[in-house]
């Protein structure tokens, strides 16, 4: 019932055990620190609270997730931000997390493994901030906490956000009065089931919350981007439905970043995007749709890979021979798929 929290109360008896009577053994090489925090954060129109949450460090230590916030934000993104004792943290080895699922009146806990070589690769990498022409890195792991036990964690900087992992908590039986002692359980849940959006209150209803939006968001496609034409791209940026986003190249060198758009790669489908061209006489221009339609996106995908599995996806982007006008065409195996429910926009 209560192991993660008996779990982080052995961890700090253990680490006040070797405080003062430290083990006669050759000191270690330290572990490599990073400027790192930890945001929380749930979709938006399902309310979470995490109760206690904490990512391992490799020497027992603990990083806190915030927590005890009703979380009703967006997905992929905290408004929530802590950092407590020191700023800088070795690369973390594992998370451990219990929280509370409103609309289902649900507990639900884990803990998870972390790709640690692949996080201190992406945290000694970074990414070059091309405005003010400095090597930056990412500066927190950001964690979602979805309905049927999901948890989904980034890694986030300024410049991008990129997927970790996605995780499954188990139900819970952790007392409910532990956390809310002077709450009326019926009452609070009728209040936050009321207060959620209609098409939310119809799956509480009919029974079918799941997780499977926020699985297929972060399902990949092969695809790439192309002009018709004879454009150059010189700059991008890319939101995705995953939560993910990239605005900066690894280094101060653009052309692997601007190369691996117009090649095929495995990415999830975008949310929004703007490419910055210039034309055969050096005019300048971004092209930008602040907004993909969702559903029309990403029904367009799936049915792009159904037909047409072994080929690779691409988003042309089309325009007259001046630039005036622009649209954006799905296309694979010959077949084409219009994308009309946005606004593509030309900025001079």
């Amino acid at each position: 019932m209560y192991q993660l929290l008996l779990m982080h109360l052995l961890r700090m008896l253990v680490n006040i055990r070797l405080v003062t009577h430290p083990p006669a053994t050759p000191a270690a090489a330290p572990e490599e620190k990073f400027r790192l925090s930890a945001g929380p954060c749930a979709a938006k129109g399902y309310p979470m609270t995490i109760q206690f949450g904490a990512f391992v460090r490799p020497d027992g230590k603990t990083m806190p997730v915030p927590a005890g916030n009703t979380l009703e934000g967006k997905w992929g993104l905290s408004s929530i931000g802590q950092v407590v004792g020191d700023e800088f943290q070795p690369v973390p080895v594992s998370l451990e997390i219990l929280y509370f699922s409103y609309l289902e009146d649900t507990f639900y806990e884990g803990a998870f493994s972390l790709p640690q070589q692949e996080l201190r690769a992406l945290l000694r990498t970074g990414f070059w901030a091309h405005r003010q022409q400095q090597q930056r890195t990412y500066d927190e792991l950001t964690v979602c906490v979805l309905p049927k036990g999901a948890v989904v964690v980034w890694l986030s900087g300024a410049g991008r956000q990129v997927l970790v992992g996605r995780y499954q908590a188990q139900v819970s039986n952790v007392d409910f009065r532990r956390f809310y002692p002077k709450s009326d359980r019926a009452e609070m849940l009728r209040q936050k089931l009321a207060a959620a959006p209609p098409a939310t209150q119809a799956q509480v209803k009919a029974g079918t919350l799941s997780a499977r939006q926020w699985d297929e968001y972060l399902k990949t496609y092969p695809w790439q981007v192309a002009f018709s034409q004879p454009l150059k791209l010189t700059y991008y940026r890319a939101n995705f439905l995953s939560g993910e986003y990239l605005a900066e190249p690894e280094t101060r060198d653009m052309g692997p970043y601007l190369q691996a758009m117009l090649t095929p790669h495995l990415r999830p489908v975008p949310s929004s995007v703007s490419f910055s061209v210039t034309d055969e006489a050096g005019h300048k221009y971004i092209l930008k749709a602040d907004a993909l339609d969702e559903a029309e996106t990403q029904a367009a995908f799936q049915q792009l890979y159904a037909a047409h599995p072994a080929a690779p996806i691409t988003l042309h982007v089309e325009t007259d021979k001046y630039v005036k006008a622009a649209s954006l065409v799905l296309e694979s195996g010959g077949q084409r798929i219009p994308l009309t429910n946005i606004s593509l926009r030309i900025v001079r």
